[in-house]
């Protein structure tokens, strides 16, 4: 053991920007040591693949950790990763919230000195150091916009229908979107698919990126569109959620996408309010006619000093041929060929 008297608040400030630089495009997690090792092992700090920050506690493979997934933002879990050829076992406190940081920081230092003093327990240290700060985030979260209300609406009724077809896909290989990758779903058959809510007679949608239309390379993406209609009699997103986690066989995965989109159970109340009558689904497929702004419209990156691009594309002209909900629903369940 050693770093009772490190700047531990230093160190992380130092060593984030690091881990970024050092980030691969595709790698599920860039590990860096912290500079503190506990029984188990060296303690590490993550980045993943959506820029999550993690705090990686090496535990024995038979010890216990006692996982605490109630907020959507910051969560205890354990994970297995493979490093220097081996499996390596942590407990994982991991933040999905880019601007609690500085909060986050503030955690980690605190189970880090702890830590330093005596590190025969790392994750039920971590797990007391959580709950002592749980009532902060819990204050500083937030709840979802209504606009993001609804998009999550819209992915997660196209993932029931996927999962119909195959409870036993991996939700958190599938459904992609929480990842802040550029398409909601990557789907089996190199077959990519961006969802997007309607009102009832909308015929406009936000594109958020140059890559957000581009179709996968070697593979197909379709724009599906789920129209939305508010209705007291109809489902509400909790109501939701609980039937997606109910129909996946990976029933965790599905929680830790909707903790990476800022959906909570603990929140749950607070959209109840808001319920939808059965969505009906629309499919455009993206092709070279499609219109839109990719990467090749460009003929290279954004400019530099222009870190996002966002524009609104009226698709009504092409309604009338869109694949109605029936051929939607047959291809993500498998019934068809997209």
């Amino acid at each position: 053991m050693s770093g009772a008297d490190t700047d531990w608040r230093r160190e992380l400030r130092f060593t984030w920007p690091v881990l970024g630089a050092r980030r691969i495009a595709g790698e599920h997690m860039t590990l860096a040591p912290i500079g503190l090792a506990v029984t188990a092992g060296e303690v590490q700090v993550g980045l993943d693949a959506r820029g999550d920050r993690h705090l990686l506690l090496p535990v024995a493979r038979s010890e216990e950790v006692h996982e605490d997934l109630r907020s959507a933002h910051v969560r205890l879990k354990r994970e297995s990763l493979r490093v220097e050829g081996r499996v390596q076992h942590y407990a994982d406190l991991v933040c999905h919230r880019t601007d609690l940081g500085d909060l986050f920081d503030d955690v980690v230092s605190e189970v880090l000195q702890r830590l330093a003093v005596d590190g025969g327990a790392p994750a039920h240290t971590c797990r007391q150091t959580l709950d002592a700060w749980r009532e902060m985030f819990q204050g500083r979260g937030g709840r979802l916009a209504t606009s993001e209300q609804r998009g999550l609406f819209g992915e997660l009724t196209v993932l029931e229908h996927v999962l119909h077809g195959d409870a036993f896909l991996r939700p958190t290989q599938i459904w992609t979107g929480p990842d802040r990758v550029p398409h909601d779903f990557r789907l089996p058959g190199t077959w990519d698919v961006e969802v997007k809510t309607l009102g009832r007679g909308g015929s406009t949608v936000e594109i958020h990126g140059l890559d957000q239309l581009a179709p996968p390379p070697g593979g197909r993406l379709t724009l599906v569109l789920v129209r939305l209609v508010e209705d007291a009699s109809g489902t509400s997103l909790p109501e939701l959620a609980e039937r997606v986690v109910a129909a996946a066989a990976d029933s965790r995965g599905v929680i830790e996408q909707l903790a990476k989109a800022g959906y909570s159970t603990a929140d749950a109340d607070l959209y109840a309010g808001a319920r939808y009558g059965q969505p009906r689904l629309l499919g455009l497929a993206v092709d070279a006619g499609f219109p839109a702004l990719t990467p090749a419209d460009l003929r290279g990156p954004l400019p530099p000093g222009i870190d996002a691009l966002r524009y609104t594309l009226d698709i009504a002209d092409r309604l009338p041929d869109a694949l109605d909900h029936e051929e939607v629903v047959a291809r993500l369940e498998g019934r068809s060929t997209p």
